[in-house]
């Protein structure tokens, strides 16, 4: 799934407008690896699929960025990347 950013995010010293979201990419150690990520962030939510936390550090493994990255967007371009997330994650 192509997004296109309003800002655009630092992939490797190069500012990208567009990502693309392939979920397919990751790996059932990229999902566990990035539950323990959020964790040690603190994040205690209970299901770890509902935490934009962990949404957030999915998006990242995608895009080859930190998470702290993802997380520091603007919020039009978070959410951006968060919602098809979710979406994955929850259906």
């Amino acid at each position: 799934m192509k997004v296109i950013l309003n800002k655009g995010i630092t992939v490797k010293n190069e500012l990208k407008k567009e990502v693309d979201l392939d979920f397919d990419k990751l790996t059932g150690n990229d999902f566990i690896a990035a539950e323990k990520e959020v964790r040690q962030l603190g994040d205690q939510s209970p299901s770890v699929v509902l935490s934009m936390n962990y949404q957030a550090a999915l998006v990242a493994r995608i895009i080859g960025v930190p998470v702290d990255d993802v997380l520091a967007l603007p919020g039009s371009d978070f959410k951006k990347l968060i919602l098809p997330a979710a979406n994955f994650l929850l259906s």
